[in-house]
């Protein structure tokens, strides 16, 4: 009897969370877990579901997490596959370690790091945005006065979710943003040494994910962002699906950057703004498009961009064949991102009541009840929830998107009440 092949999944949070499922209904095969990191955001943590997996490891060294892995399943995975952004580094070196479809292990860094990211597109010769780091103040403001531009973009350099994501306009901003970062720790457990400072680069921001197999690329499908300002912040607010054949420009370019930063095997979340000068990098994720991305794109695509992500890695000769058919869109979707304005105690959510009877309401995310205290939303991971609508005629999507806006306005979707002072 031929024994059963095991793929390891590295970090399967947020959307990598559905690998597991999908594996067993495609391929039969057993799924094991590697966590790379156990400091991540509660969120982010609480979206792992230890049952789906046959074993569960932790990681230590790379020589004494492939002893682990290799002592209980007796041998090296067959396959692997990135959960998620914290474990792409480490991805990266088990890839390269066992001759499974790596990524260019000598770019791996630039895969994660956004200085390096930019760095290396820079090398290439391909559109990037001007970019600096520095722990030292008196460096990054220098660098801001050599280069005067009308705003600026500080960040740390290897977070997710934007993570302490800041627009300065100013050198009392600057010097802000600086002291307000550095020598602190970021989502992933990281500590800014360093901050990033960027033009910011002003147009409408898409994303595309993408699925490569040895080098050949598959855009299979486009979202476009709307974002929020809160205190200087960029907040999520929405995120509309796109037909994929609207956008040759962008493509072209995700497909260079791809080579650019050494993605040649398995999925990539790529996020670009289209400025007045021509498509720019924000930042590429090595892994899956997070939170309910993949989720929507099933919905409305021709093509599943988790099949397709599976597929790249462990059966490539099937994904030569779904990509032979350009994406199409069935429909369209839009992802709302709900944001309290204060933190408190949620007193009443009333999302269903206010919004189930829009034409293109789809379903609700949020793991809020009354009672439970509500932090205010400053970036990704501190949004409450997600309203998704679903529509074949966008005009009445977005439309549809406007009434959830102004409820939300109004303080109609959810209510609070605030311990005393």
């Amino acid at each position: 009897m031929m024994e059963n092949k095991y793929v390891l999944i590295v970090d399967p949070f947020s959307s990598g969370a559905v690998f597991a499922n999908r594996i067993r209904m495609l391929f039969g095969y057993d799924v094991v877990a590697l966590i790379t990191n156990q400091a991540l955001p509660s969120a982010v943590m609480a979206t792992f579901r230890q049952e789906d997996y046959s074993a569960v490891f932790s990681y230590h060294s790379l020589g004494r997490t492939v002893q682990d892995i290799e002592s209980v399943i007796g041998r090296a995975p067959d396959f692997i596959v990135c959960g998620s952004e914290p474990g792409v580094l480490i991805f990266d070196k088990l890839c390269y370690h066992w001759g499974l479809r790596p990524n260019v292990p000598a770019r791996s860094t630039a895969r994660r790091d956004k200085y390096l990211m930019q760095q290396q597109l820079m090398l290439d010769g391909i559109r990037c945005i001007p970019h600096y780091q520095s722990g030292d103040l008196a460096h990054i403001l220098h660098w801001c006065k050599e280069n005067p531009f009308d705003e600026y973009v500080i960040k740390p350099v290897n977070s997710f979710g934007t993570d302490s994501v800041l627009f300065c306009k100013n050198t009392a901003e600057i010097t802000h943003a600086f002291h307000s970062l550095i020598n602190t720790t970021d989502y992933a457990g990281n500590n800014n040494t360093v901050v990033l400072v960027e033009q910011k680069i002003h147009g409408t921001e898409y994303v595309a994910d993408a699925v490569s197999c040895d080098g050949n690329h598959f855009i299979v499908n486009i979202f476009r962002y709307v974002k929020q300002e809160i205190n200087g912040v960029p907040v999520y607010h929405q995120m509309v699906t796109e037909p994929v054949d609207e956008h040759p420009v962008l493509i072209s370019y995700v497909k260079e950057v791809l080579d650019s930063l050494g993605i040649r095997n398995g999925a990539s979340h790529n996020e670009v703004i289209m400025s007045d000068g021509g498509p720019v990098l924000v930042e590429s994720g090595a892994r899956m498009h997070g939170g309910l991305g993949p989720q929507l794109a099933e919905e409305c695509n021709s093509h599943s961009l988790i099949d397709l992500s599976l597929l790249a890695r462990i059966a490539p000769r099937e994904f030569e064949n779904k990509i032979q058919t350009p994406p199409v869109l069935k429909k369209y979707a839009a992802e709302y991102f709900l944001s309290s304005p204060q933190s408190g105690v949620l007193n009443t959510l009333n999302i269903e009541s206010q919004c189930s009877f829009l034409e293109s309401y789809g379903f609700c995310v949020c793991k809020y009840r009354p009672g439970d205290w509500l932090e205010k939303t400053t970036d990704l991971v501190t949004s409450y929830g997600r309203i998704v609508l679903f529509n074949p005629d966008k005009t009445k999507l977005i439309a549809d998107v406007r009434v959830i806006t102004e409820l939300e306005k109004k303080g109609m979707l959810m209510t609070l009440r605030y311990p005393p002072a």
